[in-house]
């Protein structure tokens, strides 16, 4: 039989790159696209019909974006650079778009904090306003694998009574995946260092291919039946529905994406021409940029890790998600499965070559 289950990947260790592994089409008996059941749990309470989760990023995910993801499916986490009183305002413009709205989706609300006194300062006064209405909280931070982070789980817990489910991050490893399960999370987003617009890994030389930190969570995961229902989100490098099916294969309940939305209507920031085209900023949380715009530039002794660039404008967030769960569909009646889990099951890998790889792509058009 042609391919391999994908942890034998790692097991052999050659850890894996979104390119530099496929999929191995099977014998299938789905006779339509629609067939598949492309859901998943985030948290217990989140359930999504598109496991695509926009990022918690300033030029990504405002409350216009998190209601547009939420009410087509899938779901927006609301960024935390601003202040408090500008994201209570936000998740008020969610509730009252979803209250105005004659669907049967309504956005979740799932606000991003940080760590320390001022973010905790941060969660009080969102906790106290929204108790009722909020889905979940994101604690957002580059190392998610710290003391920091697993204090601030513990906190939330305990000033919630447990009540709201808690999304942590960022992770590189199984084992950074069991500590922040151990510590409370209901879901962990895997990846360092794989955005488009982060130079983590040049800059530091840290870093885990995202593949192979979800192929890793996972087998954590499997190994410790104490945290079946704890969701693996990965993080990082998603450029094409090909990305974000691999990851879903390799274990990934859901996948976060920054690039893919940033050029949308719905991103924050003005649409403004350069070169005579339309286009909207687009940079990382730990770039030079936002260093300057909210934390009045960079301290002596650290380097910033990300980028800023401009991205062509799109359109709406929604064509993305349906092109990605279009992909999804597909993927999945040609691997004869009707659920994630059935993809994970039946998926077998091979390893590409460059010449492969450049295959892949729509050579015939090049000229």
């Amino acid at each position: 039989m042609m391919g391999e289950p994908i942890q034998s990947f790692l097991e052999g260790g050659d850890p894996p790159s979104f390119d530099d592994v496929m999929i191995v089409p099977t014998y299938s008996e789905i006779r339509s696209r629609k067939e598949p059941d492309t859901k998943s749990f985030v948290t217990p309470n989140i359930e999504l019909e598109v496991p695509v989760i926009s990022s918690p990023m300033d030029t990504v995910t405002g409350a216009k974006m998190a209601f547009s993801m939420g009410s087509n499916g899938g779901l927006g986490i609301l960024h935390r650079f601003m202040s408090k009183e500008e994201q209570a305002l936000a998740v008020e413009d969610i509730l009252r778009k979803n209250a105005e709205t004659t669907g049967s989706r309504l956005a979740k609300i799932v606000p991003a904090i940080g760590v320390g006194r001022d973010e905790k300062q941060r969660f009080n006064y969102l906790y106290e306003r929204f108790k009722n209405s909020l889905s979940a909280v994101a604690i957002d931070i580059a190392n998610g694998d710290s003391s920091y982070m697993i204090e601030m789980i513990k906190w939330v817990d305990l000033v919630t009574s447990g009540n709201i489910p808690i999304i942590a991050g960022n992770v590189a490893t199984g084992e950074g995946f069991i500590r922040l399960a151990e510590a409370g999370a209901s879901a962990v987003r895997v990846g360092i260092g794989g955005g488009s617009i982060c130079k983590t890994r040049i800059m530091t030389g840290v870093g885990v291919p995202t593949l192979a930190s979800v192929i890793d969570c996972y087998s954590a995961r499997k190994n410790n039946g104490n945290f079946d229902s704890v969701s693996i989100i990965a993080d990082g490098g998603i450029r094409y529905p090909a990305d974000f099916v691999k990851s879903l294969a390799a274990g990934a309940d859901a996948v976060i994406a920054g690039r893919i939305f940033a050029g949308t209507i719905e991103s924050p920031g003005e649409v403004i021409s350069l070169n005579g085209r339309k286009v909207k900023v687009y940079r990382g949380m730990a770039s030079k940029e936002v260093q300057d715009d909210k934390r009045g530039g960079l301290k002596p002794g650290t380097c910033a890790e990300g980028v800023s660039t401009h991205i062509p404008l799109k359109g709406k967030a929604y064509y993305i998600l349906n092109e990605f769960c279009g992909g999804l569909r597909s993927a999945m009646t040609y691997t004869n499965s009707y659920s994630l889990s059935d993809l994970r099951n039946n998926s077998r890998f091979i390893k590409l070559t460059p010449s492969a790889l450049d295959e892949s792509h729509a050579f015939g058009t090049r000229k």
